[in-house]
């Protein structure tokens, strides 16, 4: 899956490669949040071992909804954990606790240096967390679910027009969930989060690059009228929803 990348270059789910040997055991998810002074991305390095004894790993970007990205080495020496991640010239570096369930330090990208504290997770499967909305929120992402569930299609003029595509559904509990495709650069499925119908006024976020999107559904329920948000900077948006 392609989709909005770490520190803004765009990221290409790859397979594995491989790793230093180590006798260490840091197998297992390890999970931090990098802030990013734009968007807060939460991160899973998600680390194994092979028959031979060599660590293998792959990342998750959640809230970019980027999956299995190649990490390309693993490697532990003393208490110190490195990891490189080729396809966005990024590395890892993390000093160890003496329970060797947590990892100070730092993600460096480009010319971007940015603290990034990992601690592991139990067990192997990266488990997706229940999006909280206070009651008043959870009413209007349940009304969201009923009229907005569907696919819609707009343009951002931000210096070249960028083709939107929100896709919004209704989970079996009957709540609203949702993705964003930017069509023009790649990038596709970024997750949707908080999305909103009060009072004729919709409102989504979309966290992993830092947006969030509000306007007012018309009277037929087939156009939303509003305003992107993202970095300080504000567009006008408007969306379509598709014919079936």
């Amino acid at each position: 899956m392609k989709t909005k990348s770490l520190l803004a270059i765009l990221l290409t789910s790859a397979n594995v490669v491989f790793s230093a040997t180590t006798t260490n055991d840091v197998t297992g998810n390890w999970q931090g949040t990098l802030d990013t002074g734009v968007a807060k991305l939460r991160l899973v390095f998600k680390i194994s071992k092979a028959a031979s004894g060599e660590l293998t790993a792959k990342l998750d970007s959640i809230d970019q909804g980027a999956r299995d990205i190649a990490v390309n080495s693993v490697a532990v020496s003393n208490t110190t954990l490195r990891m490189e991640v080729n396809l966005v010239k990024g590395l890892y570096v993390g000093t160890l606790n003496a329970a060797g369930t947590k990892a100070k330090g730092l993600w460096s990208q480009g010319a971007g240096v940015l603290p990034l504290d990992l601690e592991k997770g139990q067990g192997t499967n990266v488990v997706s967390e229940v999006e909280k909305l206070s009651p008043t929120d959870t009413a209007a992402n349940k009304l969201a679910a009923q009229k907005l569930a569907g696919t819609w299609t707009g343009t951002l003029e931000a210096g070249a027009s960028l083709r939107l595509r929100v896709n919004i559904t209704k989970t079996s509990g009957d709540a609203a969930a949702g993705t964003m495709d930017s069509l023009d650069q790649n990038a596709n499925g970024i997750p949707l989060s908080a999305i909103t119908l009060k009072d004729g006024k919709v409102r989504f976020e979309v966290r992993g690059v830092g947006g969030t999107y509000e306007g007012t559904l018309a009277a037929d329920g087939a156009t939303v009228t509003g305003e992107w948000q993202q970095g300080g900077g504000t567009l006008p948006l408007e969306f379509k929803k598709a014919s079936k």
